[in-house]
């Protein structure tokens, strides 16, 4: 039986295996953003989907080093969605695993001033596999001593 019938639609699949999760919590934020907890989900194929109680947004990422670096840079490009007025967002973190710190720059089309956000993060690697369809309403009954954990420091 073949994958595809001609002339029928695609589905197309954005999002690769999850590879890594990541719990934030942020101690610094830009105001039209105030979501202190966030879980960030990163996919085999460069795709991420980052959740929090009012967000939901997928993009693209590089990062500059693996993952698991000590410290490393991750450059993130949401893709058009409603949490960016149907545009898109350009951030930069960095990670630093040795104090638990990020840092982060968040660049919006047309905006000349970068927002600057921080905060503490960890690794989710205990609950088993993530998938590209997690939401927030399922993954913060699973994360909930996390995110209380990085909100004492």
């Amino acid at each position: 039986m073949p994958m595809h019938t001609p002339g029928a639609p695609q589905t197309l699949h954005l999002f690769g295996d999850v590879v890594r999760a990541e719990a934030l919590h942020y101690t610094e934020l830009f105001a039209e953003k105030p979501f202190v907890p966030a879980l960030l989900l990163y996919c085999s194929n460069g795709a991420y989907r980052i959740l929090s109680p009012g967000e939901d947004h997928p993009g693209s990422y590089v990062a500059e080093g693996p993952l698991s670096a000590e410290r490393v840079r991750v450059n993130f490009i949401s893709w058009p969605s409603e949490d960016w007025n149907r545009n898109v967002a350009f951030h930069v973190l960095d990670f630093d695993r040795t104090t638990g710190g990020f840092t982060q720059r968040l660049r919006l089309p047309g905006d000349p001033e970068p927002r600057h956000q921080a905060g503490r993060h960890t690794e989710v690697t205990d609950l088993g596999a993530w998938d590209a369809d997690t939401t927030w309403e399922t993954a913060e009954p699973l994360l909930h001593e996390t995110f209380e954990a990085l909100a004492r420091g």
